[in-house]
This record gives C-alpha cells, sequence and structure tokens, in this order.
C-alpha cells in the first residue's frame, strides 16, 4: 500500500478519510456485491504516481478512481 507520507504529500480535497462514497459509471458500480454499496473512505484522496486523483476504501483491495465515486448524503 502507499504509505501514509506519500498520501499527505500528494493530497487532494475530493475525499478526506471517514467520508462515505458510492461507486458510479464504472464497471464495478454494476458488479451485484458492489452495486449500491456505501464504502468508506479508508484514506484522503491523492494524486497517485501516474497523476490520477485516487482513493483508498475500506474493504476494498487497491486504490480506486475518485472520477467513479461520489459522496453519500
Amino acid at each position: 500500500m502507499t504509505g501514509e507520507e506519500y498520501i499527505s504529500t500528494h493530497k487532494t480535497n475530493t475525499f478526506k478519510k471517514g467520508d462515505t462514497v458510492v461507486m458510479h459509471t464504472c464497471m464495478e458500480s454494476e458488479i451485484p456485491q458492489y452495486k449500491d454499496r456505501i464504502w468508506t473512505c479508508r484514506t484522503d484522496s491523492y494524486k497517485d504516481k501516474s497523476g490520477c486523483d485516487v482513493v483508498f476504501l475500506e474493504g476494498f483491495s487497491g486504490c480506486f478512481l475518485s472520477e467513479f465515486l461520489r459522496i453519500t448524503n
């Protein structure tokens, strides 16, 4: 996993640790066990080494592109 120091150095304002989000407009959002699931952000969002805005989610392996997540009410 990407280290906390890297994440804090490359942090974006898209999501904060503890925010709850749902997936949308991506392949994962159509998988039955992920469809309409509410996820909790495990980290703040940050720019990964390729420049993409991503975030780690509790219960999801690897980071996830922020553009396919939206905050829940």
